[in-house]
């Protein structure tokens, strides 16, 4: 199971009941007004793709795995931001089996 921190922003349309009801179908806790805890069995990219088709093609997606260790995902993100997080975060996916 991987602990995880997702944040998103819409660009243009702002409808979450789609993402609002399938964070609280998996046990996500909303943390702040764009922002979800969710404890899972699956891969920042997994949650990631999963967040994104909920939202629209053009908003921001990351997910930040913060337990078992470290990882990240991103969809939209700035080239800063992407960068960043290449330099901080070390990337890992979760050992399977």
């Amino acid at each position: 199971m991987a602990t995880c921190y997702i944040t998103y922003d819409a660009h243009r349309q702002r409808d979450y009941q789609q993402l609002y009801l399938a964070m609280d179908a998996c046990g996500g806790v909303r943390l702040a007004e764009s922002v979800w805890g969710l404890t899972i069995d699956a891969s920042p990219v997994s949650i990631r793709d999963w967040v994104s088709n909920l939202l629209d093609g053009d908003d921001t997606v990351e997910v930040f795995q913060i337990w078992p260790f470290p990882s990240w995902a991103t969809r939209n993100a700035s080239a800063s931001a992407v960068n960043w997080l290449s330099d901080h975060v070390a990337i890992r996916e979760l050992p399977r089996g």
